[in-house]
């Protein structure tokens, strides 16, 4: 007899952005694996990811959204605060600060540099999650008894749908992914924080499990439920690279290619272009050989290339503007080496894993991560060193590690020179760890284990 299993999420196929990949895929090799699997999500509008739609052909998707009384209610907010807002995320410096205890330089969230308007922004979000779940109770009285339920948070929804469910089914064993932080609370002020402090309480109490998709988020969970605690990360799936050749976009000049967002500029690759353009002064590298090649929003690339104006490279900057996954994919592949922003600081406790490092691995390209931030040993870093699929920067050992960057930016510029191609020797051992097929082989091996847990309640 098959299990059932029904997984609850924000983001899912077709949906478009990252955060429908995880839970996508995860769904999809459950499938495979043997497992009946629904899911039930929030309806989205807009461009749609055509991979991730076939994934999950065959699986039942219901779906849930807000209501006309909230959308006609959030329209008001936006009007009223949108040019307030727009006004302050586009100014960054309230948002890195010096922290005059340690003199290290912080990441605040939103929350916290704008307290008023990100208060307020907490708020009307958490409510549009409250109206979704309210939505879906319907769907969810209907629904036969499963044997496993997987929320996926990021947002409140999945919390609030995986409570009621498992409150009704307490036979049901219950998966808790973190997908991203529920601990921004830390940032909110006083008065908000009830909110996701409840949040916490009940899930680390109730689940039968908890994931988290870094060490970082694992940790974060209180020691007494920390043996619940497992950590299954992002990863990538080979098949969606299947037909995609190599087809270098030009012979002539070395290609480095970024694709994804830039998160208000808060990845910051300067230190990559500063590295470039000493490169260049001392003849290591000709200007006219390179290129820089960029694929995502309009605003976003404008945040890369004035990080290459700091240093006279944005002449060498390309723009593809926004493209979808499967492009995305191919604009890699055609490249010699792609780039990765990522930041890491200690207020956020850590647990930053960019998942499109973690994609990267699909494309078999020279890696280079620039991690900004005050953790010593990113786990960012880590995973690009255990895989040896390139090189890691890290602010906090920047002395070294620009050496060791420059050094390997100028190895990979002669070999390329030589043989018109970038060095690469992965560790395939460590990259098979990020296989989509593995970590949902890892997935059904914890939830073995937690329905274990369960029963013995």
């Amino acid at each position: 007899m098959k299990h059932k299993v029904l997984l609850i999420c924000n983001y899912f196929a077709p949906d478009h952005t990252i955060g429908a990949v995880r839970t996508s895929k995860l769904a999809k090799y459950l499938k495979d694996s043997g497992y009946e699997i629904e899911v039930l999500t929030e309806k989205k509008k807009g461009e749609e990811d055509e991979l991730l739609k076939n994934d999950v052909k065959g699986i039942p998707i219901y779906y849930t959204e807000n209501s006309k009384r909230f959308i006609r209610m959030h329209t008001f907010y936006e009007k009223l605060i949108q040019p307030y807002k727009k006004k302050r995320f586009d100014n960054l410096d309230n948002r890195k600060r010096v922290n005059r205890k340690t003199g290290n330089v912080e990441f605040y969230p939103f929350e916290t540099a704008y307290p008023i308007v990100g208060s307020l922004d907490y708020i009307i979000g958490q409510l549009k999650q409250i109206d979704l779940f309210r939505n879906a109770k319907r769907l969810l009285r209907k629904k036969q008894k499963f044997d496993f339920i997987i929320t996926s948070y990021g947002d409140s929804f999945a919390y609030f749908a995986g409570k009621y469910y498992c409150k009704h089914h307490k036979d049901t064993t219950w998966i808790f992914d973190i997908r991203d932080s529920i601990y921004r609370y830390k940032f909110i002020p006083d008065y908000v924080s009830l909110i996701p402090k409840r949040y916490e309480q009940y899930i680390w109490k109730h689940a039968d499990c908890i994931t988290g998709v870094s060490k970082g988020i694992c940790k974060r969970v209180s020691p007494k439920f920390r043996h619940k605690v497992c950590c299954l990360t992002n990863g990538f799936d080979q098949i969606d690279r299947k037909g995609l050749k190599r087809n270098r976009m030009d012979t002539y000049k070395m290609i480095f290619t970024y694709t994804g967002s830039m998160y208000g500029g808060l990845c910051d690759l300067s230190v990559f272009f500063y590295v470039m353009k000493d490169l260049i002064l001392n003849e290591q590298i000709d200007e006219k050989r390179i290129e820089f090649h960029f694929a995502g929003n309009e605003s976003a690339f404008q945040i890369f290339k004035n990080q290459a104006a700091q240093y006279q490279l944005a002449e060498q900057c390309i723009s593809h503007g926004k493209l979808s996954r499967h492009d995305a994919m191919e604009l890699q592949q055609r490249s010699d080496m792609l780039l990765v922003a990522s930041y890491d600081y200690q207020n956020c406790k850590g647990g930053v894993i960019t998942g499109k490092a973690l994609e990267y691995m699909g494309a078999r390209r020279p890696v280079i991560a620039v991690i900004t931030g005050d953790i010593k040993h990113s786990e960012l870093a880590d995973i690009v060193r255990k895989t040896n699929i390139g090189i890691a920067y890290e602010d906090t050992h920047r002395s070294k590690d620009y050496v060791i960057l420059y050094d390997y930016v100028r190895l990979q510029y002669q070999k390329f020179l030589e043989t018109n191609e970038t060095e690469y020797k992965p560790n395939e051992t460590e990259i098979c760890k990020y296989d989509y097929e593995n970590l949902t082989k890892r997935l059904v091996k914890i939830m073995i284990q937690a329905e274990r847990r369960h029963g013995k309640r």
